[in-house]
């Protein structure tokens, strides 16, 4: 393993093998950077050598395994070879990688589209992330979700398009929404009815979501030709 920081002060960052839109991925000097099996071609392709190969490597092409094997010969320490038959999906263990090393804000690139059963795992990838005491986010093209608990989130002023809220458990009570079009006062969401689909946020105006008790999947989706928002972006507070 390379010698990053794994005290927290970083970001970990994923790259998985799942439908991606080319984007900028921002590396910090004290980041952790894991190609999730196919995720290697990805990163490799952006110019960003990772400092963790994990997975079963189902999804990695074969024009990439002379990269993996010499990786395997040169640095053993920085590959995971995962079982095919296993609970955890390869997504699932790369965050538990991330927690155990000490880093709780987890970025999930190549994650969301194609497989409707692989995104769906993806989202309870972040359930888990954030019951496990991390805050992870599933960024592609436009999109940005997250999954909060206990906390405020507060949008930047410059942000401008869709907000939508979902219970991930059976009852989310406590859930106040302001700066947006339809606003909410210490509101209940429950997971049988989508009452928080397609808000709406405009520039200029300082949206919020706070979530006192239960699990809330926020999506984030961009209007326009305007840039994804970004987690750092994003600020959060505990209650």
């Amino acid at each position: 393993m390379s010698k990053r920081n794994n005290k927290g002060i970083g970001r970990a960052i994923l790259m998985c093998a799942g439908e991606y839109e080319m984007m900028e991925i921002l590396r910090g000097a004290e980041d952790l950077v894991i190609a999730v099996d196919g995720g290697l071609s990805r990163l490799l392709q952006a110019g960003i050598e990772p400092d963790l190969v994990l997975g079963d490597f189902d999804s990695l092409g074969d024009q990439y395994l002379p990269f993996l094997e010499n990786m395997k010969k040169t640095a053993p320490d920085r590959v995971l070879e995962l079982p095919c038959e296993k609970d955890d999906t390869d997504t699932v263990h790369a965050a538990r990688v991330c927690l155990e090393r000490g880093y709780k804000t987890i970025l999930i690139y190549g994650a969301l589209g194609g497989r409707l059963d692989h995104t769906i795992a993806n989202v309870q990838t972040l359930s888990w992330i954030r019951h496990n005491g991390g805050c992870g986010y599933l960024l592609a093209g436009k999109t940005l979700a997250t999954v909060l608990c206990g906390e405020k989130i507060t949008l930047p002023d410059t942000y401008e398009g869709t907000f939508s809220l979902f219970a991930m458990d059976e009852h989310v009570t406590g859930v106040t929404l302001e700066g947006m079009k339809y606003p909410l006062s210490e509101a209940a969401l429950v997971n049988t009815f989508p009452l928080g689909v397609s808000n709406e946020v405009f520039a200029g105006t300082q949206a919020s979501v706070t979530v006192r008790q239960g699990l809330a999947l926020m999506i984030l989706h961009v209007r326009g030709g305007r840039e994804i928002c970004r987690p750092e972006e994003l600020r959060r507070e505990g209650l």
